[in-house]
């Protein structure tokens, strides 16, 4: 089974036991995805690599994003402020996601993404 296949059953199965799109295929992914990169989905991970995929694209973003809005108006934040709003930020939402998406895979009993399979459906 391709990897486009695995993931469209994927996201079958998902849609058919109540998890969003946006849940089951979370924009970080959907770029390591585009890029050709064969990760699996988020509830198919450990808990670290959930951590570091996820905290590591969100805490740089919001860190800009922080850094740009706070270089607005009277007062002005220096780079190395912004950089530890990003490294806080980001390990929390890693350790967020990572909490939530390992609860959804016990949860729907989800096993390993090798021994995954259309035959999963709806089950």
């Amino acid at each position: 089974m391709t990897q486009s296949s695995k993931l469209e059953s994927y996201k079958k199965h998902m849609a058919a036991v109540g998890v969003g799109e946006a849940t089951a295929f979370p924009p970080a992914w959907n770029l390591l995805w585009s890029l050709g990169a064969k990760v699996p989905p988020p509830p198919f991970l450990g808990f670290v690599p959930l951590v570091l995929i996820s905290g590591g694209f969100f805490g740089p973003l919001f860190g800009l994003g922080v850094w740009l809005l706070g270089n607005r108006g009277l007062r002005e934040m220096p780079a190395s402020e912004a950089l530890w709003v990003a490294l806080i930020t980001g390990v929390a939402f890693g350790l967020a996601m990572a909490a939530y998406y390992r609860h959804l895979a016990r949860k729907h009993r989800l096993g390993s993404w090798a021994a995954f399979s259309a035959t999963r459906l709806h089950t």
